[in-house]
């Protein structure tokens, strides 16, 4: 079987490097991988269902398998461009290369500077060990999900001792990780540690109430008995000097979650603080001195950033609702294909969760914690936007939790026949390679435009290298393959100058002034990845981008200096631009 699934993930990444690139589908990378590809997901799905009943006796095959999913799932962008995935990557790079050069972090430069703590310890980590930038930003998302189910593995331990509920969680929450939020980021860095304090939380810090609440409050009325339940808890690890050590390294793990991160440190106090409320956590002051380090940070860390922003929080019900949905309803065709996958894939796994959590209770178990920590993100949709992505990041957070009610969908507590592990293993088989079949087009739905080929990054070098010195950078959407290098220069895109209901004539004109308002010129790179991302997104139509192009070029002054592989630089000069 071992052999089996290590053939079958050769023969998938072999077919995903020669997939072509640039990905000319507005599905994205889905529709152009090889059919030869489909034999790595299909044939690990199979196995891994067929060995699943049998998990106490194959714990490393099982995760030889985990681990070639991971690589057949996460790994077909990489083989097929070689060249790092999403703008925001690039930008991380250029965070950590502006902080080695110049030695200092400055709070003013953008909010990224204000949670510097994962971008400084990239730096030394680079510094120290001579990786080379490129390499590190090209296989974090295989890095990344290794320390995210490593973590997992160990969380999952505390919830069940049931082996096959424990390697079915890293399956499917492997199959619904879609989110793109596994690339070279804070927010990675910062969901592991998640995973680690939640799992000291319920282990080290657990705690274990005497009784039922519903016997409590019978008996002695509801405040009171609530009150008599939640006092009796008793600590889960006896020994207070593992207790204390557990609590300190907890503090540690959350000042550096805080210092990296704006958003996780909140999902993980409503994680705490489910925890506490439901009595399974020793340590109810936990969520208390997390907050005292969070204000602290805010208030004197990152007081360069709110003082330009005094509102950290933003609870408009129907701005959020527009910005986390609404917003991501529009587009092209292949775009909402896309999106409907997305919504299709996120419910679903919701779905079997919910089944799986009515087949714990139906079975008689009790314990709280998995539904609690899978509904405690969900009070965060109300605080703020988050740049239209909190719904997708609330997504993340509860995930863990999501793929460990859902695996209790398929399997009980035990065996019961073979006949009904027939059964389970059919519906393992083929919910997985649905699932693998969604994910896939979830998370590289926009690879038209954000997987970058050598084209797009030797256009990027060539932008650099022949633009003035202090000229304003332009591309004509996000993403795009820039910022990795003088970082503090001033950027923008057609996409932030322009709205959509713009006509090119309006737009150019945005264009200039904005030209004119910096003063120094503009070099401006226009590609065809950036055409399409506009128009999939709605943001821009095809002719409306080629008036305003072709206005580009005929402006007085304005030098065509690279053209190459439908990409082009136009450098235009301060003095040419008129109003």
């Amino acid at each position: 079987m071992g052999v089996l699934a290590l053939l079958a993930t050769a023969v998938a990444t072999s077919a995903a490097s020669r997939t072509p690139v640039p990905v000319l589908s507005d599905v994205g990378l889905v529709a152009v991988l090889p059919a030869a590809y489909w034999a790595g997901p299909i044939t690990l799905s199979i196995v891994f269902a067929l060995v699943l009943p049998h998990a106490a006796r194959h714990r490393s095959l099982l995760t030889l398998l985990v681990g070639c999913l991971v690589i057949s799932l996460y790994s077909p962008a990489v083989m097929a461009a070689n060249t790092p995935r999403l703008e925001v990557t690039w930008r991380h790079l250029g965070i950590i290369d502006t902080i080695i050069r110049s030695g200092t972090i400055n709070p003013k430069i953008d909010a990224y500077f204000n949670w510097p703590g994962f971008f400084g310890a990239g730096g030394i980590v680079l510094e120290a060990t001579g990786l080379s930038p490129w390499t590190v930003a090209l296989w974090a998302p295989i890095w990344n999900m290794v320390l995210w189910l490593t973590a997992l593995m160990v969380l999952v331990r505390g919830l069940t001792t049931d082996k096959r509920i424990r390697w079915l969680t890293l399956w499917l929450f492997c199959l619904g990780n879609w989110f793109d939020q596994d690339y070279l980021s804070p927010q990675a860095f910062a969901f592991f540690l998640h995973i680690v304090l939640l799992t000291l939380a319920m282990t080290w810090l657990g705690a274990q109430p005497r009784g039922r609440l519903a016997a409590a409050v019978e008996e002695a009325g509801a405040l009171s008995g609530v009150r008599r339940w939640w006092v009796s808890r008793t600590p889960t690890d006896a020994d207070p000097r593992r207790r204390t050590a557990a609590l300190f390294i907890v503090v540690l793990l959350g000042a550096a979650m805080i210092v990296s991160h704006q958003l996780t440190p909140f999902a993980t106090l409503v994680s705490l603080t489910a925890l506490i409320l439901i009595g399974r956590c020793w340590a109810p002051g936990l969520p208390l001195i997390l907050s005292v380090i969070v204000v602290g940070w805010l208030a004197y860390g990152a007081s360069a950033y709110l003082a330009g922003h005094p509102v950290l929080f933003a609870a408009d019900p129907q701005v959020t609702a527009s910005a986390n949905l609404g917003d991501r309803l529009d587009g092209g065709p292949g775009h909402l294909v896309v999106v409907a996958v997305r919504l299709a894939l996120t419910t679903t796994t919701w779905s079997l969760a919910a089944v799986g959590a009515l087949r714990r209770l139906r079975s008689g178990e009790r314990d709280l914690r998995p539904v609690a920590l899978a509904l405690a993100p969900v009070a965060l949709l109300p605080v703020q936007s988050y740049g239209g992505e909190m719904l997708l990041r609330v997504n993340l957070f509860a995930l863990p939790f999501i793929a460990f009610l859902a695996a209790h969908a398929f399997t009980g507590r035990a065996p019961r026949s073979r006949r009904a592990d027939l059964g389970t293993t059919v519906a393992v088989s083929i919910i997985s390679v649905v699932l693998a079949s969604a994910m896939l087009t979830a998370k590289f739905g926009n690879a038209r435009f954000d997987t970058f080929t050598q084209a797009d990054i030797a256009a990027g070098a060539e932008l650099y290298r022949v633009a003035p010195q202090d000229a304003l950078l332009l591309a004509g959407s996000h993403p795009t393959a820039w910022r990795y290098q003088e970082y503090t220069r001033k950027y923008t895109t057609l996409q932030d100058i322009c709205r959509p209901t713009d006509d090119a004539n309006e737009c150019f004109q945005k264009l200039r002034a904005r030209v004119r308002h910096r003063g120094n010129g503009a070099a401006l790179l226009l590609s065809r990845s950036n055409e399409d991302s506009l128009r999939l997104q709605g943001l821009m139509t095809p002719e409306t981008f080629e008036r305003v192009e072709g206005m580009v070029r005929a402006e007085p002054g304005t030098q065509l200096v690279y053209n190459r592989a439908e990409t082009r630089i136009y450098l235009i000069p301060p003095k040419q631009v008129r109003r």
